[in-house]
This record gives structure tokens, sequence and C-alpha cells, in this order.
């Protein structure tokens, strides 16, 4: 009885780099969608290593027969491999990856082998005879990938079998060593040159030519069973057994005319021996010839080929990359992850790198700088730089989540420090930086001896915010608002700007200017007809802290970012104006998240929200023309004023006169934007009304009844 032929079953060799490549087409492109998709991969001649000991030969170990797949081209395959299509189904749950209908996929894959040879498409590309099936689920949280391949291969019914056992092929062709460098230099050669895993060798007058599959009919043609050879590129290294790709080049052998039922096939396995003498070959050849009698088609479509693990046990299989990668890499992969969902069914249009690609300056580390700081990170913005001249106090740490007690010993580490530390800590791949700089204020005097460092201060914050695409004033007073908010106005960035009460707060973007054109929303110092003064000294104790209600912060920090992501988001940016009122109160814009308000109002009494737009004032003491002008032309110097309220002429208030009184009636802003004059022409009005308290009560006398 003659013995059924076995194969040497593929096994997968899958490389790491697969893998990340399927995690980020989950996550970017392909999202909920579990479509199958066409990846690659490769297999070569099989091969068997001698593993030498103390300098002796040792052992002959023979190599898996494997199926590499890689995430380049051609699924990494190395040069002379041979490249075979799969396709990749990966679903969205592990359940899902378990329900999936394992057996349809295979049969599937199957038919498609199957269509190609009837076709006659096998004949010209063999690479049709061995697509693969992969089906997966990966778990991007954990970067584990369950998976199972299948090799699908149209079986024969009965079985074929052996006729001719296994012999080398140096033995099977016989003792012309000339003879044998022309068969196994020629097969090395074709499949070199065609990257074809199957062809048909052919001996003519005793030399051997290797020709593709199309030329079955000039080769059978007069030619005698010794005289062909119908070969393959085999991965198996076994002594007897061939590799898994001749199962379907044998289907294909069925669907051709054939003389005999009996065919030699050459399982090639010495690609690296072209070139070679044939006494090198005779000594070195591991490729074998084995006899096989083809068994007629079944009318039913038989496939097997789902991959067995080590036990024998068909069997999926997980791999584990977490343990591989680097710590970082795989905070920076988490960070990543959380921002892509939004784009798979609640935001699909969120541009997730825009807003991560900000480079944010935050003037202020405190309780609100710290969330602000949390909530960027969360969105994925990695540049960021603290503003603040403080140190960490006791209060500080319950409040402000940047900091630790450790902070506050020995005097209190700097804020600005401390921060940009603690987001290193937080995640390792945030590019933090801190500027422990003192920011002047307005109506804060500037002594002489305080001159150079003041000048330094402002010259370093202008750089800063030049330097920054976002600006967020986070500070506790209005006066230390006034200098980041005129550099913001004067280098064109987007400044949010966020300010406390008890149980109340104020998020605002500040307006952006189109080219030289004003804005048109105000900014924080808009709604203000007064100068910002001098609120810090002689202040109790309750003045002198932050007294919030302890939600209030996150709340307020939470929105300024989240209206900071809106105007990132929108197609205008800064320029996007705010959200039209409409009947029901909604807004009404096509950007990913709606218009961006110009001004949030919230208040905890009540759990009250207020969207509120300010225009932009032509007198306000921030981002009028005239200040802004004002710095362009006399830059520190203008600023001086400002920071010693120097009195000043108001036919010409960029000179100023060389009193210094104590108590001037207008600040040195107010008299520059013509607030001063603002405030003259008001008293005049209100001092040329006579307010009469005569007549009869509940009269109208005096007034034109309407």
């Amino acid at each position: 009885m003659s013995e059924i032929l076995r194969f040497e079953p593929f096994s997968s060799a899958v490389e790491p780099e697969f893998w990340a490549s399927v995690a980020h087409h989950k996550l970017h492109t392909a999202r909920l969608d579990t479509a199958a998709r066409d990846v690659q991969g490769s297999f070569g001649c099989g091969r068997r290593h001698t593993v030498r000991s103390g300098g002796e030969s040792g052992q002959t170990v023979a190599v898996p027969a494997r199926l590499r797949v890689g995430a380049g081209e051609e699924g990494g395959a190395n040069g002379g491999d041979i490249v075979v299509g799969g396709r990749l189904h990966n679903t969205n749950t592990v359940e899902d990856f378990k329900r999936l209908d394992k057996g349809a996929l295979l049969r599937e894959a199957g038919a498609a082998v199957l269509e190609a040879i009837q076709s006659g498409r096998a004949s010209e590309d063999p690479s049709l005879l061995w697509g693969f099936v992969v089906v997966s689920f990966a778990d991007l949280k954990r970067y584990r990938f369950w998976h199972w391949f299948g090799f699908p291969a149209v079986m024969a019914d009965p079985a074929d079998t052996v006729w001719s056992a296994a012999q080398g092929v140096g033995e099977a062709v016989g003792s012309d060593d000339s003879e044998l460098a022309g068969l196994v230099g020629g097969c090395a050669q074709f499949v070199s040159e065609t990257r074809h895993g199957a062809f048909l060798a052919c001996r003519r007058n005793g030399s051997w030519q290797v020709r593709p599959l199309s030329a079955w009919g000039d080769c059978m043609a007069g030619a005698s069973s010794g005289d062909v050879l119908v070969g393959f590129v085999d991965p198996s290294s076994h002594g007897s057994r061939p590799g898994w790709p001749l199962r379907n080049l044998l289907a294909w052998v069925r669907h051709q005319r054939l003389a005999t039922r009996r065919v030699r096939v050459l399982c090639f396995r010495d690609g690296g021996l072209r070139g070679a003498s044939g006494a090198e070959m005779r000594q070195r050849a591991q490729s074998v010839v084995v006899g096989v009698d083809v068994a007629p088609g079944s009318e039913a479509l038989l496939v097997s080929g789902w991959e067995r693990d080590a036990g024998g046990r068909a069997a999926a299989r997980v791999a584990d990359l977490s343990a591989a990668m680097d710590g970082e890499r795989l905070a920076a992969a988490a960070l990543d992850l959380n921002l892509q969902l939004m784009r798979w069914r609640l935001a699909p249009g969120v541009d997730v790198a825009r807003m991560a690609a900000q480079r944010v300056l935050l003037v202020g580390a405190g309780t609100l700088g710290a969330y602000a700081a949390r909530a960027l990170l969360a969105w994925g913005v990695r540049r960021m730089t603290f503003v603040d001249s403080g140190r960490v106090s006791f209060s500080n740490p319950a409040r402000q989540p940047l900091y630790d007690f450790a902070d506050s010993l020995d005097g209190g580490r700097p804020k600005a420090d401390a921060a940009a530390a603690a987001m290193r800590r937080i995640f390792p791949g945030v590019d933090a930086r801190a500027a422990p700089l003192q920011v002047p204020m307005p109506a804060h005097g500037v002594g002489a001896s305080e001159v150079a460092a003041t000048r330094a201060a402002a010259a370093e914050l202008d750089a800063l915010v030049a330097a920054h695409d976002a600006v967020f004033l986070l500070t506790d007073s209005r006066e230390s608002r006034w200098l980041p908010a005129m550099l913001g106005a004067l280098h064109g960035k987007v400044v949010v700007c966020v300010a406390l009460g008890f149980d109340s707060y104020v998020a605002m973007r500040h307006g952006t200017r189109r080219g030289s054109a004003p804005p048109q929303l105000g900014c924080y110092f808009c709604n203000d007809v007064v100068a910002p003064a001098d609120s810090l000294s002689d202040r109790s104790l309750d003045q002198q802290c932050t007294v919030t209600r302890p939600g209030l912060a996150p709340i307020a920090a939470g929105t300024a970012v989240e209206l900071l992501a809106a105007v990132v988001q929108h197609p205008l940016g800064g320029l996007a104006p705010p959200p039209p009122p409409t009947a029901d109160g909604d807004a009404v814009d096509s950007a990913v998240f709606g218009a961006p308000p110009h001004q949030l109002r919230g208040y905890l009494a009540g759990f009250r929200q207020h969207a509120i737009v300010g225009q932009a004032y032509d007198r306000c003491t921030a981002c009028s023309d005239v200040v802004l002008d004002a710095y362009r032309q006399h830059g520190f110097d203008f600023l001086l004023r400002v920071f010693n309220n120097t009195v000043v002429d108001e036919a010409a208030p960029h000179v100023p006169t060389n009193q210094a009184p104590p108590a001037p009636d207008y600040s040195y802003l107010e008299t520059l934007t013509g607030l001063a004059a603002l405030h003259r022409q008001t008293d005049d009005i209100m001092a040329d009304i006579e307010w009469s308290e005569d007549g009869d009560e509940g009269s109208d006398a005096g007034f034109e009844q309407l």
C-alpha cells in the first residue's frame, strides 16, 4: 500500500513591526471598520544549521518552515524570498475574534486558490497558490494581539501518495556534476530573477532548463517521466516531508493534462548555491526529489490549514509586545490611543495632531496653571512652558495637583521648576520648561536698582510669547495679566484668560488680528474704562490668598483648555467668530466643536454658565492700536512709564514730565489711550446736569414725557 504524502506545516513568524503597523492602521485609519485588508508575507528555502560545541561539529538542526510577516514592503521579505499575499481580518472586540466563522474564511481563501488554478492565473503567477489568512484582535491598551494564521490548502480526496521516497537532488540527478550544477544553479537563478516560487525543470539533451509553470505543455510534450521535475521553493528542511506550499502546487498539477498521474517533485532548498561548482553542490545541496502519485480531483472543495501550536492543537496565539516595548513609547502610544478613539465614533473630524502640535505658554503655575497643564497634556500637547516667580507653600499641594509636600520644604521649591518637573514625571515625553521670572506689572513701581532686572524679565517674556502658539493667563491679579495680554496681541497669538471669584469664573479668548486690522473681539481689559492698578498692596490675609470654592479652579481651567481646543479645530483658528444666538440658544457652526465662544462666565451658585460676546475697544489699555504702537516705537521705555505710572502731558503722552506726584488723577495708560479724556468728559456732563429735588412727589417735572 502506498504511503500517504505528508507535509511540513507552515508556522507564522510575525515581526513586532507588523503588529505596530496593525495598531497604527486600526487607530488612525480603520477605526471601527472591520473590512479585511491586504497584507504580505514571504518564505524562503528551508535550511539546516549545524550547532557547534567547543570547536567540534555538532548536531544538525532543522529550521522550521516559516511564513515571515513584517511591516515593510513585500512583508519585509529578504532578497530571493517568495512574496505572497494575505488577507487580514481585524475585529473590534475579543468576543468578535472568537465568534468569527474561521471555517468560512478558510474556505473562501481556498476557493480563491482554486479559481486562480482553473482560470490559468496561477500558471502566470504562482504566488496566487499560497495566499494566507490572518484573523486578529488588537488590544491597543495593553499592546496584546490575539491572532490566528490560516494557510489554505486545497485537499485531495483520496490523498496524494508517495511512489518514490525522498532522495537528495544529487542522487536523483545522477553522478554527472555538470548536470547537477545546471539543475541547482538554474533553479536558483530562475527563482532569484523571477521571484516565482514554482517552476518546471526539463532535461533536454543532457542539460536542464528551468521554465515557468505556463510552459507545462512544452515541457511535457515527448518527455519521459524522469526528464521533467515540478519544482517549488520549499521552506521545509525535513528530510522526507515537503513544505506546505506543495499541497496547492499538486492541486495545480491535478488540473493539468496528465499523461500519467506520477510526477517527480523537486523540493528546492538551495537558493544560496547559485554559482557553486557541481562538486560543491553535491556536497552541500539540501534539496530533495520525491515521487508523488497525484490523486484525482474531488468534486467537493476541501480546505485545511489553520495554524497549530507547539502541542499540535489548532489554537490562536497572543503576541504581547508590552514587555518588549520601551515604557516611554508605551506611554506615548496610550496617550495617543485615548485621543484617536475620539475619531472612531464621537468626533471623526477632529484633528488630534493639530492640537498636539500647539506650543503653550502658561503664565501662572498655581491652581489654574496646574489643572490647565494636565488638561493640555490629556489633549496630547507636549510642549509647554511655565512662567511663575513664586515658590511652593504648604497650602499649595492640597489644591494644586502638580505639587506635593516635599516641594513645600526648605522654603519651597520654585513653582515653575516644580511644575515642569512634575509634568515630566507624569509623562516623560512632554517638553515642559520653566521660566521662573517675575512678570512686571502696571503701577508697581520700578526703582533705579531694579531697572536692569525688569528690562530682562520683560524681554524674556516677549521672547516667550513670540515663541509659543497659545498663551494662557492664569495669574491671580488683574495687573499681572496686562503685559502678557499686550504681548499676545502684539504677536497675534491665541490668548486665553481665566479669572476666578469666590464661586464664579470667567474663561475667555482674546480677539486676534487679521493683518493690520483691529480685532473684532475684545480682550480681558476691553471691558474696563480704568487701567490696571496696584491691587496687591494693603490687603488683608483673605485678600492675599485666592479664596474660591475648591471645585471651581478645575472647572475653569478645563473650560479654558476646551476653549483653546475649539479654536484650534476651527478652520479660522483665532479669527473664528463666536456663535450667533439662535432660537434655542445653541451655536450653529460646521466646525468639529462648533463655533468657539468669546467669553464663558460660570457660577457655582445655581450651577449656571453664560456665553457672552464683548467687542474690542479702541481705547483698551492692553490691545488697542495706540498701546501696541507705543510699545513698538519706545519698547522698554514705554513699559517703564506703565510700571511707574509716570505723569505725562496729555498733548504728548509719550513724553514724560519731570513731575512724579504721589497720586495722579489718571494713570499713564488712561492718559495714553484717551480714557482720561473720556472720564473728564463724563465728569463735565455730570456737572452740567441740574438735579431738582423740588416739585410734587411722583411727578415727572423737568422731563419730557415720552
